[in-house]
């Protein structure tokens, strides 16, 4: 008798003696990436880097000599490669030709791989007709090697990413089965291709730049080069390539030198406000690096800076240090990550009154009278949010005159609708926005249409508004016209008055003491909330990998109970004529033992299952700590709100006794005009609120998309500018414009929409096409991470951007031509990165006894 589970899941025997199988596993090679604009004699330095270390990878697979090579999707960076990218393919195919003749090179396409169009192939499958080389862009295709016994089965992105996709059984006439996919792995709810690792000999798995290990059999390689705009999780990363010896499961990890990328650790830059303190802890840090910065990729991180704060380093700082760096990027320290439950009162009305009774009570004004009209007031205005959330658009159905019917779902995630040229798809564009506009016209509803101005001026000042209006300002100018008090327009708000009533005689001095009593502990709570929310996301980390650890363990014992209760009734089924589970002969005397071992097993991996099971069910809910965490760093945010606008309203105080704020009418009685006053006071103080926060998240974002050739934006004497290296842009550019625009709608986006309660839903169109197609990608990687704040983002484009990066979309819809006739007006095209789930239970995994995690 022979029972025991064999290694690999295989059934072996001694007699198989196939000489070794090596596979060199590569991916994402993205040939002809570019980024930077660093351009040395007419060619980007950065395409060359990813050509270099190709060609590097390309003499490292030589000298190891493997009997296939696999290329697992995105070879190209982008489905039209530039000449240069392809010459660099071709000479590394011939490389390979020579120095390993007769060795294959199977190569699948990935999504920047592939045309969105169906029936282009793309670039790649022009490599198909070369010796030795198979290049699959389109269908799953198997191919067979006989003189290894090996069958490959490759899977392109174009077969991954369909509704029902065939994914072909290994051929159990073959020694060894290869399996080659482009496709991430899945993560939480995503639903993907299943895998089963006992089924192959290796997965050779492309579509994520750093290496990744499934299981034993199933790997991510990564990227031969940093290849993200944003490299700087990648930085400690090594790069290279992959072999698998397919007989004894050995898989090595080749290292190929690549340009350093240097992430440093936050820099404390002190209080804001001290522009050479700035300047010289710059020059320090800089100067510290190992090697310095030359021809270096760096990131420096001015911890406690705001983007205002980098100004100080415009001119000769900045010039020269971007100089020396291939590339710099200089940024301000981490944004804070504001809950809506911080801002988003449950009751707008019970706020503004209890804010503004904490006025009258500093002015000296409060009393049963002044509580009286506010109160009543108040209880007299209709709620503030009664057509929340804008913008609910679920799906689209009418008719698009010259065009046709448009019916079409709108699935939560980000979704293209592209193409058309340009009169359909505006046509499509009007239909969403009259889908969503369907309450009065609101300041946040005219910024949720898109009617936000050709100027950078019209898009900030309607974007301020729609912040201030989600931060109830709009309750408080209803509660102004009750009174009888005319809101101040724009240009009287700015000119010089004398002091208004309602400072209570309290002097400039004390004022100014209040003031900066206020903004220390303003400081001290944002200290407070940064070191809350860190705790938090470890706090939150540990709990969702203790969760996946026993959901992975919980999958990996039924899965082995299912198999082991399987092989049961098979025997019971055969009876003494059995098979043995490892050898295959017959059992005949030995059935009883083996019988009752592999009882005794299955029984003891549903004993361990059900353990894990309560496991798993006890995670399902937060654990108590992290509750508790939870709800501390939701009091902390919301004093840092409460401490932000106490802050904004004693300067409006301090503006008051200066003589600089706006009267009111004087036909108010002491009463009405004590409440006017500090009613306006809140009014001025959350529309600075709401504009500091605007403007500071505009700036971050305008960096972001730009690639830190712009540092921040401004907005003084009513005029918006963008701030670059060497000051301010002008004139500006339509794609300077392009990008001031951009952001601020990004970043409006971002402060309102408080998880889809105000917001549901967000266009984006006209001008996101003027950007630079490095901006574009920017763009659409920050768009992408906002969906945690608005749940449908829908970019209405010519479709440059998405062809170069369909794996961001969810879901992409392709406008009929104006000039077609025929045909429906909306075509799904491919999007999505593709998303496989590996089978738990494998032998790679499980063992007699218990379960053993897979290696990491």
């Amino acid at each position: 008798m022979c029972y025991a589970v064999c290694a690999g899941g295989r059934i072996q025997s001694a007699a198989e003696d196939l000489e070794r199988v090596i596979i060199a596993h590569l991916s994402d090679l993205h040939l002809g990436f570019r980024a930077y604009g660093r351009v040395v004699r007419g060619a980007d330095m950065r395409e060359r880097d990813v050509a270099a270390a190709f060609e590097r990878a390309v003499q490292e697979i030589i000298r190891l000599q493997p009997d296939v090579v696999v290329v697992a999707g995105d070879v190209f960076d982008r489905p039209d490669p530039p000449a240069s990218a392809i010459v660099a393919l071709a000479r590394g195919l011939e490389s390979m030709s020579t120095g390993l003749p007769g060795t294959r090179v199977l190569m699948v396409a990935g999504p920047r791989d592939t045309p969105r169009r169906s029936g282009d192939p793309g670039a790649l499958a022009v490599l198909d007709t070369l010796a030795n080389v198979d290049a699959v862009t389109a269908r799953t295709q198997r191919i067979e090697i006989d003189r290894l016994g090996l069958n490959a089965c490759l899977v392109p992105y174009r077969a991954v990413v369909r509704s029902a996709p065939p994914l072909p059984d290994p051929d159990p006439r073959m020694r060894w089965n290869l399996l080659v996919m482009h496709a991430e792995a899945a993560r939480g709810e995503d639903a993907g291709i299943m895998i089963d690792p006992e089924e192959w000999d290796y997965v050779a798995l492309g579509g994520e730049h750093r290496r990744r290990k499934l299981s034993q059999r199933v790997r991510y390689p990564g990227s031969l080069e940093r290849v993200a705009l944003d490299p700087w999780e990648e930085a400690g990363d090594e790069k290279g390539f992959l072999t698998a010896n397919l007989e004894t499961g050995q898989v090595s990890f080749h290292t190929i030198p690549v340009r350093p990328v240097v992430a440093l650790a936050p820099v404390k830059v002190g209080p804001p406000g001290d522009p050479d303190r700035v300047k010289r802890r710059v020059r320090e840090v800089l100067g510290e690096v190992p090697g310095g910065i030359t021809d270096k990729i760096v990131r420096l991180r001015l911890q406690g800076a705001r983007p205002s704060d980098l100004l100080a380093l415009q001119g000769e700082p900045l010039r020269a240090l971007r100089g020396e760096a291939l590339h710099l990027a200089v940024e301000a320290d981490k944004d804070l990550h504001v809950p809506a439950e911080a801002w988003l009162p449950v009751d707008y009305a019970d706020q503004v009154c209890n804010t503004v009774l904490a006025e009258l009570e500093h002015d000296g004004k409060r009393s049963l009278e002044t509580e009286r009209v506010i109160t009543e007031i108040l209880q007299g205005i209709s709620p503030v949010s009664p057509d929340w959330p804008i913008g609910a658009v679920e799906a689209l159905d009418g008719v698009v005159s010259g065009v046709g019917r448009v019916s079409t779902s709108i699935p939560i995630g980000l979704t293209a609708i592209l193409g058309g040229g340009g009169r359909a798809r505006r046509g499509v564009a009007d239909l969403f926005r009259g889908a969503g506009s369907t309450g009065p016209e609101t300041a946040l509803s005219r910024w949720w249409s898109g009617t936000d101005g050709e100027t950078l001026d019209g898009s900030l000042r309607r974007a301020i508004d729609a912040v201030a209006e989600s931060r109830g300002v709009s309750l408080v100018d209803a509660a102004l016209e009750s009174l009888g008090a005319t809101l101040p327009s724009e240009a009287a708000a700015s000119s010089p008055r004398n002091p208004m009533k309602g400072a209570g005689g309290i002097s400039p001095e004390q004022a100014a003491a209040e003031f900066k009593t206020a903004q220390r502990e303003l400081l001290a709570s944002r200290a407070n909330v940064t070191e809350a929310d860190g705790d938090l996301e470890v706090a939150i980390m540990d709990w969702l990998r203790e969760r996946q650890d026993a959901e992975t363990t919980l999958f990996a014992y039924r899965d082995r109970a299912r198999e082991l209760r399987s092989r049961l009734r098979g025997m019971e089924a055969r009876g003494s004529e059995a098979p043995c589970p490892t050898c295959g002969r017959v059992l005949e005397s030995h059935y009883e033992e083996v019988l009752t071992e592999l009882v005794e097993e299955w029984e003891s991996v549903v004993q361990d299952g059900t353990w894990w099971r309560s496991r798993w069910e006890q995670l399902e809910m937060k654990p108590q700590h992290l509750q508790d965490l939870e709800r501390t760093a939701l009091r902390l945010h919301a004093a840092v709100e409460a401490g932000s606008e106490r802050l904004e309203v004693l300067r409006v105080r301090i503006e008051e006794l200066e003589g600089a704020q706006v009267p009111l009418p004087h036909e108010l009685d002491d009463i009405k005009g004590a409440v006017a006053a500090a009613l306006t006071r809140v009014r001025v103080a959350r529309i600075a609120r709401s504009k500091d926060l605007l403007l500071d998240r505009a700036s971050r974002f305008v960096s972001r998309v730009s690639g830190g050739r712009v540092l921040a934006l401004t907005f003084e004497g009513e005029v918006v500018r963008l701030q670059g290296s060497d000051g301010a842009l002008t004139p500006l550019s339509e794609e300077d414009l392009a990008l001031g625009r951009i952001a601020i709608r990004l970043a409006v986006a971002s402060l309102v929409s408080a998880q889809g309660r105000i917001v549901a839903s967000l266009a984006i169109e006209h001008p996101f096409d003027s950007l630079d197609a490095e901006a574009r990608i920017r763009a659409l990687v920050l768009t992408k991470q906002l969906l945690g704040e608005v749940p449908r983002i829908i970019l209405f484009s010519r479709g440059d951007a998405v062809d170069v990066r369909p794996e961001l979309f969810d879901y992409v819809l392709e406008v009929r031509d104006d000039e077609a006739v025929t045909g429906p007006v909306l075509r799904p095209a491919s999007s999505g990165p593709g998303r496989i789930e590996i089978r738990s239970g494998s032998p790679d995994t499980v063992k007699r006894g218990g379960f053993v995690p897979a290696a990491t």
